[in-house]
């Protein structure tokens, strides 16, 4: 009897050899990561072991990973279709609509979107079954209802959903402790079929093929007798198996066992050696391996493609790498001291390349997958017949399998529209058209020819516009017009003429406020001609003329407030009402500074009187009338 165990304990039986024609897998896994247990699954290594009894070629592991349960599924398939097939899977499984998914230990909330990264879709299970049509068996085990939790994420629900059973294979279910004992104790009945063993398990369901006629274990698939030669191969098979398994787990405990068993046996020196070696401490067993720099990083390299974070590869163990190595080891069920031996460099490089391979197939499947997707979507969007397609296609993959060709396909659209585009500006031949075409196509073909001709037509606009406003100042003629037309364009050609003729406008509009002032003469008159002409012609005649004029007002203003003979707090009062009504006097102190002055000039102005810069009676009345209690006359 031959069995590969692919948990790292591996469950010695002690049988015949086994037949080629009697094959079984069987998964155990009662321990999840993110799940209740599933009680009784881990039982499913005594059916193991009983098949194996019954001379069948045994694959079989308990809490495995899918990684691992994908690679026992791969070793059954690579071997020959046997005549007889026993599968059994024990532990939680999840189901959507569409399919039903055996899950590994390392499965946690999933969800229908990554149920595929942790577990064996039950349809491939039965794919493999159906080649050994009329001989196999599928045992799905489950927890009791209400008895274990597992926790799902959208598009699951736990347990098995409906599927379809291949021709010739017969599917048992029911609850873990029934399923994993109809396996160990009736499937290895001889010379009985399918219908009569489950007799007397009438809490199984049986499905798919389940002829009465076909004995499943006929007597001529039981192993022979064994002769001498037999069981000492057996026996040595067995020490073998025991020894393997003990290097595996390189503990003390292990080669205890061992030589417990085998105190004379052909690895006993071997594993003496192991036990001194394992006496030292953890420390100095890693410090005795020498590990230099490169070696260091390659085994960080390989803890954090398992999925443990060392913190950096940088050939230094720190913390993160001693937690690292701890979290292996406890995966493992190896003594969780966060140093390695030699032995477990040997078992982490190994973890490792089996992991690196389970990345490089699934990334090889995404990529045939993406590249299915590709094709499918290139024939659904018309491969590239039009340009909707073209663009839709791009949009979904802008580094396609097509990419390149709808580009091309696309430049070609581009290019007629260009063409179709520059045809129409030429045709309209408008400074509007070129702008059109260049905010539509800034870089197309004709992009340059289109830019050198808008400056043409620009050019062009630029002058007629210039002209047409010149025109219009010369027909209106007025210092308004020609100022209006230096101002829209500074730099026209009939600048200098626009200046020119301002100036001779302005002149005969001095000459005609000098001639209005003449004819007033007063100083009110010239002092509007000063406000309108300061640089005139005619200026220093008009402040000439004011100062003759203001002389004589002024004395007779001065002597007119002098005969009001106002008192020092009437013209304290004077400046209050003055800076009341918002005309700044300066300091309120009775005292007629040139301040108070400019205020008396500003209040007259601004009421229509006499602008003398001195209070006359009017002024005195209008201005603080309702503030004194008497007259001044």
């Amino acid at each position: 009897m031959f069995t590969r165990k692919l948990f790292p304990v591996l469950v010695l039986v002690i049988a015949a050899p086994a037949v080629a024609d009697t094959r079984a897998l069987v998964f155990g896994n009662e321990f999840y990561a993110g799940a209740d247990r599933v009680a009784g699954a881990a039982g499913a290594m005594a059916a193991a072991e009983a098949l194996g009894e019954a001379g069948f070629e045994v694959i079989s592991g308990q809490d495995l990973e899918t990684g691992a349960m994908r690679a026992g599924l791969a070793e059954l398939i690579e071997a020959e279709e046997p005549e007889r097939l026993v599968i059994l899977l024990a532990g939680h499984f999840a189901t959507s609509p569409q399919a039903t998914w055996f899950l590994g230990t390392e499965a946690d909330r999933p969800s229908f979107a990554t149920v595929d990264g942790v577990g064996l879709q039950l349809s491939a299970v039965l794919g493999v079954a159906a080649g050994t049509p009329g001989g196999a068996v599928v045992l799905l085990a489950t927890g009791s209802e209400g008895e274990a939790d597992l926790p799902l994420g959208t598009g699951l629900r736990a347990g098995i959903g409906a599927f379809d059973i291949p021709q010739g294979v017969t599917v048992i279910r029911g609850e873990t402790r029934e399923v994993v004992a109809f396996a160990r104790d009736a499937l290895t009945t001889p010379d009985e079929n399918v219908p009569e063993l489950l007799t007397d398990w009438p809490d199984l369901t049986a499905e798919g093929f389940l002829s009465r006629l076909l004995p499943f274990l006929p007597t001529e698939l039981l192993p022979d007798p064994e002769t001498a030669e037999d069981r000492t191969a057996r026996a040595e098979a067995e020490e073998r198996a025991l020894w393997d398994e003990v290097r595996q787990a390189d503990t003390l405990d292990a080669y205890e066992r061992y030589l417990a068993r085998y105190p004379e046996g052909r690895f006993a020196n071997t594993a003496r050696t192991a036990i001194d070696r394992l006496v030292a401490s953890p420390e100095e067993i890693e410090a005795a391996l020498g590990l230099g720099a490169s070696q260091r990083r390659e085994i960080q390299r390989q803890l954090n493609l398992l999925g443990f974070n060392t913190r950096g590869v940088d050939g230094i163990f720190g913390p993160g790498t001693r937690g690292a190595i701890t979290g292996w080891q406890e995966r493992r069920g190896l003594p969780a001291t966060g140093f390695l031996s030699e032995g477990q460099l040997s078992l982490l490089a190994e973890d490792a390349r089996r992991r690196q391979a389970e990345i490089d197939r699934e990334e090889e499947e995404r990529r045939l997958e993406r590249e299915r997707n590709d094709r499918a979507f290139w024939r659904d969007t018309g491969s590239g017949s039009d340009e909707a397609g073209l663009r839709t296609y791009l949009e979904r993959y802008p580094q396609g399998l097509f990419a390149d060709v709808a580009r091309e396909r696309l430049a070609e659209y581009d290019a007629a529209r260009d063409r179709r585009a520059w045809g129409r500006a030429r045709d309209d031949d408008t400074a509007a058209a070129y702008r059109r075409y260049l905010e539509d196509h800034p870089e197309g073909a004709y992009a340059d020819r289109a830019r050198a001709r808008l400056e043409e037509l620009t050019r062009a606009e630029r002058a007629e516009r210039d002209r047409r406003a010149w025109e219009d100042a010369q027909r209106r003629d007025t210092v308004d017009a020609y100022r209006a037309y230096l101002d829209a364009h500074p730099q026209g050609a009939f600048v200098s003429q626009a200046r020119e003729r301002l100036d001779q406008l302005a002149g005969a509009r001095d000459r005609r406020a000098w001639d209005e002032a003449r004819a007033q003469d007063t100083a009110r008159a010239y002092r509007q001609y000063l406000d309108a002409f300061p640089d005139g012609a005619f200026a220093a005649a008009a402040r000439e003329r004011l100062a003759e004029l203001t002389r004589d007002d002024d004395a007779q203003a001065r002597a007119a407030e002098e005969a009001l003979n106002l008192s020092p707090f009437t013209r304290q009062l004077i400046e209050m009402e003055l800076r009341a009504q918002g005309f700044d006097p300066g300091r309120i102190d009775g005292r007629f500074d040139a301040d108070t002055r400019a205020a008396i000039r500003s209040y007259q102005s601004a009421r229509g009187l006499p602008v003398t810069g001195y209070v006359t009676q009017q002024m005195l009345s209008g201005l603080i009338a309702g503030v004194l209690p008497f007259s001044f006359n």
